[in-house]
This record gives C-alpha cells, sequence and structure tokens, in this order.
C-alpha cells in the first residue's frame, strides 16, 4: 500500500466513524465500540458487534480479537468508541484507524444538543499502537 493509498483509507475511514458515531449517538445517547475494515476483496464493510457477555473483555477488546481472526484479508481499519469518562464535561470520539505499516489514533470532540445537532470541534491526532500488525 502507497502511502497516498493510506491517507485515502484514513480520509475516508475517519469520515464513516464519524458519520455512524453521530447517528448512534444522536439514537442511543451512548456508542459502543465499533469496527469498520477495508478488506482486501470484499471492499468496506462494518465489522457487526458480537459481544460475548461472558468474556471479561471489553467491546473494544473483542473488537480487535475479531480483527485479528482476520488480520490477513484486511488492508486498513478504524475503530471509533466514546472516548468520553463517565462524568468528564470534554467528550470526545476516539478513531483508531491502522494499516500494516502506521496506526494513528485520532480524538474528536463533539457536543449534542439535541438528537439532530453533533457538533464536532478540532480534531488531534497522534501515532496510535498497532495492534494488529505490529
Amino acid at each position: 500500500m502507497t502511502s497516498a493509498e493510506c491517507q485515502e483509507d484514513f480520509d475516508d475511514l475517519l469520515d464513516v466513524c464519524v458519520e455512524i458515531a453521530a447517528e448512534r449517538i444522536g439514537e442511543n445517547w451512548g456508542l459502543e465500540p465499533v469496527a469498520v475494515v477495508n478488506h482486501v476483496s470484499l471492499g468496506q464493510m462494518i465489522l457487526p458487534v458480537e459481544v460475548d457477555t461472558s468474556s471479561t473483555m471489553t467491546v473494544y477488546e473483542q473488537l480487535v480479537g475479531r480483527l485479528r481472526a482476520v488480520a490477513d484479508d484486511v488492508r486498513s481499519y478504524a475503530i471509533v468508541s466514546d472516548g468520553a469518562a463517565d462524568g468528564a464535561s470534554n467528550t470526545h470520539l476516539e478513531v483508531l484507524l491502522e494499516h500494516r505499516e502506521y496506526a494513528m489514533q485520532i480524538h474528536v470532540p463533539y457536543v449534542i444538543s439535541d438528537a439532530k445537532t453533533f457538533d464536532l470541534g478540532p480534531m488531534k491526532a497522534v501515532v496510535g499502537q498497532q495492534l494488529l500488525w505490529g
């Protein structure tokens, strides 16, 4: 994957993740972690959440485990989760973007005043931890 392809994947994945988060937070006033993958041959898809309630792992950890199981067939992926700690005043999304050679973590502040209003603040990006191919 060239750096241009990687950037294109990351831009697209970030857009999709923000759309999913806005929709789910607007409907449910909360967001369980969601993964979006760019599959090598099947295109882009949302990895369905299949929460194992008997597991001691978080939903996020369960998603990473499912991604590791299909890593050979994945070109790149993103996981979006609600980064706001309980009681925190700074609500933000956390989006982990990863492909085989690079990972980045994006923090996207947001404000929701009602079910139809989802305003984004300035995004911050940092180098992320590679979970699949590190």
